[in-house]
């Protein structure tokens, strides 16, 4: 496996990833999410960033975003990542790798497959620039 930091965009994938790893089923995108979310608020090294926030809540919005790029919504209401973490301690590019590593274990859990894990994380890491870089 390449290093999280090198992991490739293929956006036509991730489009597709949808209909085919997640039988275009917008509940289970709402599933995984709240599970990733649970579990970087148990993680040791970024449970700092979410005391005291509303777990699903977050995951609701990170399911808009997402459901959005796939192309399963038309639209989403939320900001944009940069603007979205800008009242959050600052995240730096280990945070960035372990929220990855928690989310390839995460859809791991749920029987995705190698390939839309893959897709799935190099989608994610295309926002590590401007999440990190404040």
């Amino acid at each position: 496996m390449p290093l999280y930091r090198e992991l490739p965009l293929d956006l036509n994938a991730f489009r597709k990833l949808f209909q085919s790893a997640l039988h275009g089923d917008p509940a289970r995108v709402h599933r995984i999410l709240e599970d990733f979310y649970q579990r970087m608020a148990s993680d040791i090294l970024l449970d700092f960033f979410f005391t005291g926030k509303d777990l699903k809540a977050i995951a609701a919005k990170q399911a808009e975003f997402l459901l959005r790029a796939m192309g399963a919504t038309p639209s989403y209401s939320g900001r944009p990542p940069a603007q979205a973490h800008l009242a959050m301690p600052p995240i730096l590019s280990g945070h960035f790798d372990r929220r990855l590593k928690l989310l390839e274990e995460t859809l791991r859990a749920h029987g995705l497959p190698e390939d839309a894990i893959q897709t799935w994380l190099g989608f994610e890491n295309t926002f590590r620039e401007v999440i990190t870089s404040r």
